[in-house]
């Protein structure tokens, strides 16, 4: 496991209005930005575990599933969607699921399982094939920041102007005491 970026969500990253929500105006956009980044392509097989099943989490499943060829999206409530799935993060994944993935997303849903966050980081980060990419964002307070640094090794870095629901593009008060964050993980 190679820890590549473990840091906070900056006001100053490229956002989408469509985006629809204080954070995922930045999230959705930073996500796309860093399988392009990690080369991701259309041949890559890209397992999007919590893309929600209404509103701007559609919209979102849709990009993925006409940039990428071979994207499943996955969450805990069953849709009529086409390419979803029912999967929650607090079980083992599907054995077939185990390391076929080039890349496993995790959009602002870690943090909202109730129980340990290692554990299911460590089922999601099972589908990652050697040699891929966990990409996962996620809101402070929230996520269970201390057991991630221990288990990386690592200090989560905050930047200069971390979003929040105070200063985003799209401001919502009511998450003011938010901030985001976001890593990146090779298997």
């Amino acid at each position: 496991m190679k820890i590549l970026e473990f840091k906070s969500i900056d006001k100053t990253l490229r956002h989408d209005l469509e985006g629809g929500w204080w954070s995922r105006i930045y999230e959705y956009p930073l996500v796309l930005d860093l399988l392009d980044k990690y080369g991701a392509n259309n041949d890559s097989h890209i397992h999007n575990t919590c893309w929600g099943w209404q509103g701007v989490h559609i919209w979102f499943k849709n990009i993925l599933d006409k940039k990428y060829n071979n994207n499943i999206n996955s969450d805990i409530k069953k849709s009529n969607e086409p390419n979803t799935y029912i999967y929650n993060l607090l079980h083992d994944p599907k054995k077939e699921w185990i390391e076929k993935f080039d890349f496993v997303l995790n959009i602002s849903t870690l943090e909202e399982v109730s129980g340990d966050h290692i554990d299911a980081f460590r089922k999601s980060f099972s589908m990652v094939k050697p040699g891929g990419y966990f990409i996962c964002t996620f809101d402070l307070p929230g996520l269970q920041l201390e057991k991630f640094e221990k288990l990386f090794e690592q200090k989560y870095e905050v930047s200069n102007n971390p979003i929040s629901g105070n200063n985003s593009e799209l401001t919502n008060r009511s998450y003011s005491h938010l901030k985001c964050g976001y890593m990146v993980i090779q298997k």
